[in-house]
């Protein structure tokens, strides 16, 4: 009776841990966004040469869009909110991306200066 009751509980126990495993696997790919990647703490990376309607697709819309004329060249910069104080700053030129970084709102205060 003991060998019986044993072997009925691990095998409710393998049953359990099989059927919990599809559920995990579903929410770990669930999370991920095409096009972006994610390494380590919480950042968007952007490959130089992305069209703005790809960067704005990833990012939303821009907190600000500004233009600078840079040589021959005129620069549109957006700003895109990303949280905790923080702004990403993306240049482009012929609608190309040549540039990005992260600054706080006090660095884009003293840039703007």
């Amino acid at each position: 009776m003991l060998k019986t009751i044993i072997i009925t509980i691990a095998i409710l126990i393998a049953a359990v841990h099989v059927s919990a495993q599809p559920a995990a696997a579903a929410r770990r790919h669930a999370s991920r966004k095409s096009g972006v990647v994610r390494v380590g703490p919480s950042t968007t990376y952007l490959k130089e040469g992305f069209t703005i309607e790809e960067v704005v697709r990833l990012l939303g819309q821009p907190a600000l869009v500004s233009k600078h004329q840079s040589g021959n060249d005129w620069v549109t910069t957006y700003e895109f909110s990303r949280g905790q104080n923080r702004f990403l700053v993306a240049e482009f030129v012929g609608g190309v991306l040549v540039g990005s970084r992260t600054e706080t709102r006090e660095q884009l205060a003293l840039v703007d200066r």
